[in-house]
């Protein structure tokens, strides 16, 4: 196995990825690093999920290097992730004041059906009250479920360098938030969509990793589920059927 493949780079150690999940980080020659700053010894305690409004992995990449920003992941369309900053030590400029203790997802998405056409791989645009624009393009089943599979190992308390929980900052009783919430600009470990804080993206993907982790949901159900609890709302999705089965 190539150090360049299917591991993700914590603390200068390497750390394998489970099946299915593609990755290849930045010793791979055609995986840019990002510049940022040495965190090393800090705690990282947080993950933030955030979308590109961006169609293809390089030009996320060259966005992200004209503005002067970063981020240590990025999934492509078709769910490849690579892997642009060690996860423990390098603090990368993604999201404000929670860029310290954080580790930043992006995921390539148009976003906007106006960027999104029948040539691309994203095929689902939904009404979406809580989106910038009302209107919501789909992050591809691939790229949901690599999230997922992100957000999993990240939170797993197995990745030395990471002490991220699998706590859900979105989650209030049995609302899930799809905007802001108020306490979001505080650093405060968990899981968070970078609408939570900032700008109006994540949210799904955030929704679609929690319906995956903690209801338990195959792939294939949690991708169509997200899309029909994420319809037509316009702040909160109800899980009040599936919070007591999560805890239980």
């Amino acid at each position: 196995m190539s150090a360049a493949i299917d591991t993700l780079i914590v603390a200068g150690a390497d750390v394998v990825v489970p099946a299915g999940l593609r990755v290849r980080n930045y010793r791979d020659p055609d995986v840019t690093r990002f510049k940022g700053r040495d965190r090393s010894g800090r705690a990282v305690t947080e993950l933030i999920l955030h979308e590109t409004v961006t169609r293809s992995t390089a030009a996320t990449v060259r966005v992200l290097l004209k503005r002067k920003l970063g981020v240590q992941l990025i999934v492509g369309p078709d769910g490849e992730v690579t892997q642009h900053g060690d996860l423990a030590h390098d603090r990368l400029a993604h999201a404000g004041g929670h860029n310290g203790p954080s580790v930043g997802i992006e995921v390539v998405n148009p976003y906007y059906p106006k960027y999104a056409s029948a040539k691309l791989p994203w095929k689902r645009t939904i009404n979406a009250p809580w989106a910038h624009q009302q209107r919501y393009v789909v992050p591809t089943p691939e790229q949901a479920e690599a999230t997922a599979q992100l957000v999993q190992l990240l939170t797993s308390g197995t990745v030395d360098g990471l002490s991220i929980p699998r706590a859900w900052r979105g989650i209030s009783g049995t609302r899930f938030a799809m905007s802001r919430i108020s306490d979001g600009d505080q650093r405060v470990p968990g899981i968070y969509a970078h609408t939570y804080f900032h700008h109006a993206d994540g949210a799904w993907l955030t929704l679609y990793a929690w319906l995956r982790l903690e209801a338990g949901m195959p792939e294939c159900i949690a991708y169509e589920e997200a899309i029909r609890r994420a319809t037509g709302v316009r702040r909160h999705v109800d899980l009040s059927d599936l919070i007591p089965q999560a805890v239980a």
